[in-house]
């Protein structure tokens, strides 16, 4: 439940009530609640039951505005006065009659029939006066659907987005050709352009070059130019998903902090995917398959901030648009397996393909830490727990992968070969795992070997397994 403002009203002390008129006697913060869990039009409306009741709707911290329900089912004849009405009510609840700040705030509404001006101003009101932190404005029927057409085009002032309580930024269905609206953007935390057609890569990297302080960048864009470099180049960022539907001359990341990199699309090779990101590894193509096909493929780095947090960063996202919520695809992860908090988030982020078999599972054990003195007590009880006593199957029994490749393997760690041994026995590798030793010195590589034997020797959940070096 949000705060009160310090200037609400205390309208139970204003208006007389009836004293059979319990709910009314109520107080603000509970009334508020309670609108809260209605959709906008409903908390409206109760504005006329009487005057105790017409200022409760206007303290929601979380305001949307949706013309889509209306004109989904306006006869096209009426379609152009009825847009017109229903944007001159829209402006009139954001600039006057909503109070207070807003945490949120989403707009859905039709460009064809909403003029860039008014947009604008919802923009500025929405900024300037109500100090939104997360705005979402989404285009009902996207350009690229209309063939870009210029009423699809979004022209907006200088700095639109710049205003210093705005965190996160949401934007569907437009034709971006002003990148000049995203200038001074050093308050975006998070932003978001899904199902956007922009001229050519460099005005997105423009745009991206503006909003320096970004950790989150959801991109599902659309090149009208397929020649240009996209360039993304930010220390701050740490989570970058994309989808490019088309092919464009390069993309390049430089990132240091980056530990989520989620590509739902990328048509292009390889060579033209250019990442400086010391947390993320990717040794190949990852996200075509051996027959051409492009598949999504995460690459998740498991780090001590996201231990500390005990949450999976933007976990909505790595679900959405996709078949019951559940992931498809490959996955790379990084983990010190020693560490009971990161065994934890990788078990989360395995249960995102439960119900799916996971094409390839690759994972990158980080540097041991030094080894225990003889005696010493263990400081990952639970991790031993979890990988060597607890019976049932890591992450659940409904998990499956066709391939999974093992780097950084030697043996030595009781943790690793725990981990290993139980993708061996308990269903979880369908077809093939694979360790990588050729990169050790010659010792090592004979002990990884070793080690590679005995998971031979275990019995097998799918007597089809095989395990090779490689």
């Amino acid at each position: 439940m949000t705060a009160p403002s310090s200037s609400s009203p205390r309208r139970n002390h204003q208006y007389p009530i009836d004293d059979h008129d319990l709910i009314s006697k109520l107080p603000d913060e509970l009334l508020q609640m309670i609108l809260s869990k209605l959709s906008i039009e409903e908390a409206v409306r109760t504005s006329v039951l009487s005057s105790r009741w017409v200022d409760v709707w206007k303290w929601r911290s979380h305001l949307v505005l949706d013309m889509n329900k209306v004109l989904d089912t306006t006869p096209d004849k009426d379609l152009a006065y009825v847009s017109f009405k229903l944007a001159r009510s829209m402006t009139k609840v954001i600039k006057n009659h909503h109070r207070g700040h807003l945490e949120s705030c989403i707009i859905h509404y039709d460009v064809l029939q909403c003029k860039n001006a008014t947009l604008q101003s919802w923009i500025h009101t929405a900024t300037q006066l109500k100090h939104t932190k997360i705005l979402t404005l989404t285009n009902r029927m996207p350009g690229y659907l209309r063939g870009y057409k210029i009423t699809s085009y979004l022209r907006l002032l200088p700095d639109t987005f710049s205003h210093h309580s705005l965190t996160s930024l949401s934007l569907c269905g437009f034709l971006v050709i002003t990148p000049h609206a995203f200038g001074n953007c050093e308050n975006l935390k998070t932003l978001k352009l899904l199902n956007i057609a922009i001229p050519q890569a460099s005005d997105l990297s423009e745009v991206l070059a503006a909003c320096t302080s970004l950790e989150v960048i959801v991109l599902q864009v659309n090149f009208l130019s397929q020649y240009g470099v996209l360039k993304i180049e930010n220390n701050n960022l740490k989570f970058l998903q994309v989808t490019f539907p088309y092919e464009i001359d390069r993309i390049e990341v430089y990132a240091t902090c980056l530990d989520v990199l989620d590509i739902r699309f990328i048509k292009g090779k390889r060579e033209n995917f250019i990442l400086a990101g010391p947390n993320i590894q990717v040794n190949k193509n990852a996200w075509v398959s051996d027959h051409g096909i492009h598949t999504p493929h995460l690459f998740y780095n498991v780090s001590s901030y996201l231990a500390q947090e005990k949450k999976i960063i933007c976990r909505e996202l790595l679900v959405s648009d996709f078949h019951d919520m559940r992931r498809d695809g490959s996955l790379s992860v990084t983990v010190d397996i020693t560490d009971p908090k990161e065994v934890e988030i990788v078990k989360e982020v395995l249960l995102m393909w439960a119900t799916n078999k996971m094409i390839e599972l690759e994972i990158f054990f980080k540097n041991k830490k030094a080894p225990r003195d003889e005696g010493e007590c263990s400081t990952n009880n639970r991790t031993h727990k979890i990988l060597l006593e607890d019976a049932k199957p890591f992450p659940n029994a409904a998990f499956r992968v066709y391939n999974v490749r093992l780097y950084n393997f030697d043996g030595s760690n009781e943790e690793e070969f725990a981990f290993a041994s139980r993708l061996v026995t308990q269903k979880t590798v369908v077809r093939k795992m694979m360790i990588e030793t050729s990169s050790f010195h010659p010792m090592k590589k004979l002990n990884a070997e070793a080690a590679v034997a005995k998971l031979m020797e275990l019995p097998k959940g799918y007597k089809r397994l095989r395990i090779e070096c490689f």
